[in-house]
């Protein structure tokens, strides 16, 4: 907890891991799965565009021993997010993980 504590009081702000992580929750609970393509720029489509590439930035920021702490917060919601998903296959290869994901409805070729 102390290295979050430092990245934020130096690389990042204060409360922007945690933002980071309730963003990324609040993307991935139920309900919440009607928002537009991550990659779309229309305003609106989500209050943070891409949350889990947020919290991979957090990641990326702590060091080498403190990744653990942080992985043990975002785990479960990546894998609520892993069972609430399928693989998307017009997604390109060079996309995160994340992103390389299929929502419910998002690719409907009815409509």
């Amino acid at each position: 907890m102390a290295a979050v504590i430092a990245v934020e009081h130096t690389l990042l702000w204060p409360g922007e891991v945690a933002a980071a992580l309730l963003a990324w929750t609040r993307d991935v609970i139920p309900g919440t799965t009607t928002q537009l393509l991550p990659q779309c720029s229309c305003l609106g489509c989500s209050w943070e565009p891409d949350p889990r590439g947020e919290v991979e930035r957090m990641l990326t920021a702590l060091p080498r021993w403190a990744k653990p702490y942080l992985y043990s917060l975002v785990l479960p919601i990546d894998r609520s997010f892993l069972a609430r998903t399928s693989p998307d296959p017009r997604a390109s290869p060079d996309w995160p993980w994340w992103r390389q994901r299929r929502r419910p409805n998002f690719w409907d070729d009815t409509g």
